[in-house]
């Protein structure tokens, strides 16, 4: 039963994800570190929102596919640190 659940929870987000991708708006994400997401694929631009703060960074060049997995990944953070913060030209807002 958790491996259907699993697949679901990873159907889901990437539906979602095809979704919002195209109007660039953002969620709200299930972590203790993140609070929200949106990805504008004309631009490959993903901006996250922190939580706990006010602060919000703009990550440049991100394939759709990299945003696809984030979403979909069991923990958001953990994900985060390890394939994208890092990894892409940032810009904090």
């Amino acid at each position: 039963m958790n491996g259907i659940l699993n697949r679901w929870t990873m159907v889901a987000a990437l539906a979602a994800a095809a979704a919002w991708a195209c109007a660039a708006e953002e969620v709200r994400l299930e972590s203790s570190w993140l609070d929200r997401a949106g990805y504008d694929a004309r631009t490959r631009t993903l901006t996250i929102r922190m939580k706990n703060s006010s602060d919000v960074y703009e990550f440049q060049g991100v394939p759709e596919e990299v945003f696809r997995e984030f979403l979909a990944a069991e923990s958001k953070g953990s994900y985060f640190a390890s394939k994208i913060q890092n990894e892409y030209p940032t810009v904090r807002r």
